[in-house]
């Protein structure tokens, strides 16, 4: 491997936050003036519901639960009148 061709290192600005041990960090800063671990670009989330994690209480699937729930207790009631009606008219022989 050659030489660096840059310019030197002391022109290049640096981060400059403060590590652990206590130096100041010597990577290269981006254009806000920090390095990419010490607040660079964000990774976090891009949308403007920023504390979803998996939708179960977002608006649609609330509704969707609250209509399945109605449409079982109406096909619950109907399937209930239905069956009342068909053993009324038959033996009980056939439904024991």
């Amino acid at each position: 491997m050659g030489k660096w061709l840059g310019p030197p290192h002391e022109e290049i600005p640096r981060c400059g936050a403060k590590t652990r041990p206590g130096h100041p960090c010597g990577h290269f800063s981006m254009l806000n003036g920090r390095c990419r671990y010490h607040g660079g670009k964000s990774t976090g989330a891009k949308n403007p519901y920023r504390n979803i994690k998996h939708g179960k209480y977002t608006i649609q699937a609330m509704a969707e639960r609250k209509a399945i729930r109605e449409l079982l207790k109406s096909s619950k009631e109907t399937l209930n009148e239905c069956l009342g009606n068909a053993e009324s008219g038959h033996s009980d022989e056939y439904y024991n």
